[in-house]
């Protein structure tokens, strides 16, 4: 009997190019589309992956599996920025829902790909403002872009947004530091329900200006040990194991609730985890710097550098006094200068900012006293007392911390 062929699988036919968005229903404009990025985008990294560094296209397929592909609720959002004439992708857009009421994008298209490129940008970004605005009935979107980012900004100002603050010299372009724009877009049903967030008047306390920087205490004859740097009455170092257990219980006696958003319960196990973790990157992502008594050694708070760049060569500094009864002495202040001294003589940043929500006046009189200038306001960020809140935004260039007289305060 005749042995029959063998039987093969039929081949699969990729898609014809240009037929990649046939049948989708909605992120979908005249030159890209917008879908969800896959294992095969790998192939784009340069496109894909928005980073100062080279990256091969083995770990940006990592990078897809690990990071992209841990979706959920509260996660970021990543999207492929796709042409429509090719299917070929030629940027990506990360949208971030900051503190579970605004979205925070970044949104990048392969710069060699010049002005075309940057006017597919602006059409993915609209994609983007109407599936979240209209869609998702989202409050607002904010984006930011360096000043010299015109054919954007340009672009964003005739179809509404608004430049809601201006951080100066806080981006590296061409080798020259210039100011980076915070705009957002609001949802037309939420601006007629509460009034635009950018007429609400921001309460002041305090002189509003700044306190002489303290000279530095050199040399220090008997130095705290693993002191970072010394001031008259504290110190900075390393948290540690001892510091966490404190920190945890404190954070059950707190009072305030709008220093961070609310306030919160630490775990030991978690705080413990998250501070092991810090120190094994390095340069670290967010460095959390322990304030002690010089004259006991105790621990009275933290400060915090949030997501140093050392390209800008920027950061945002934070801080937390959770023993209560050392605020509003000075200390934070003492212990801010420090930061500010490490921030910009050690690792040579060139700006940092900082941000506080409206009603912590406290706050934000500590930041203009420490030279700190207001940058403008982060709108409807965070949900408060059954409305929205903003936030008011500071920076301080390096120039003007040095510029500050040196002074013993008494």
């Amino acid at each position: 009997m005749p042995e029959s062929p063998e039987k093969t699988a039929p081949e699969t036919s990729k898609p014809e190019p240009g037929t990649g968005h046939v049948g989708q229903t909605f992120l979908v404009g005249p030159e890209v589309y917008l879908r969800a990025i896959e294992k095969d985008d790998a192939a784009r990294s340069v496109a894909l992956r928005q980073t100062h560094y080279p990256v091969s296209p083995q770990r940006t397929e990592a990078w897809i599996k690990e990071d992209v592909g841990d979706a959920g609720f509260n996660k970021p959002d990543h999207f492929a920025i796709v042409r429509k004439q090719d299917d070929i992708v030629i940027g990506s857009a990360i949208a971030t829902k900051d503190g579970g009421v605004a979205i925070g994008l970044t949104i990048r298209v392969d710069p060699l790909l010049g002005e075309t490129g940057q006017k597919q940008r602006f059409e993915a970004l609209e994609l983007l403002r109407h599936y979240f605005l209209d869609e998702c009935h989202v409050p607002t979107m904010i984006l930011t872009l360096p000043v010299t980012d015109k054919v954007m900004i340009d672009a964003m100002a005739a179809a509404g947004w608004v430049e809601t603050a201006r951080h100066r010299e806080m981006l590296l372009v061409d080798g020259v530091h210039v100011d980076r724009l915070m705009l957002a877009a609001f949802n037309a049903d939420w601006l007629e329900r509460l009034g635009n967030p950018m007429n609400i008047p921001l309460e002041r306390t305090g002189t509003g200006l700044p306190r002489p920087v303290p000279p530095k205490e050199t040399p220090v004859t008997n130095s705290p040990k693993n002191a970072l740097l010394v001031g008259k009455r504290v110190y900075l170092r390393a948290l540690t194991r001892d510091d966490a257990i404190e920190e945890v219980a404190c954070a059950r006696r707190e009072t305030e609730t709008f220093f961070d958003i609310g306030r919160h319960l630490p775990s030991l196990t978690g705080l413990s985890h998250w501070l092991d973790g810090l120190e094994k990157k390095d340069p670290p992502e967010f460095m959390m710097i322990g304030v002690y008594l010089r004259e006991n050694d105790l621990c009275i708070g933290d400060v915090m550098l949030i997501n140093p760049d050392l390209v800008h060569r920027t950061a945002e500094t934070g801080s937390w006094f959770f023993r209560q009864e050392y605020r509003g002495s000075g200390y934070g202040s003492e212990a801010k200068q420090l930061l500010l001294e490490y921030a910009f003589d050690i690792l040579g940043l060139h700006m940092v900012e900082s941000w506080v929500l409206f009603p912590n006046t406290r706050s934000a009189a500590a930041l203009r006293k420490q030279g700190y200038r207001e940058a403008g306001r982060m709108c409807w960020a965070y949900p408060f007392e059954g409305g929205l809140n903003n936030g008011i935004l500071f920076d301080l260039l390096a120039e003007e911390w040095r510029a500050m007289p040196r002074q013993e305060w008494t």
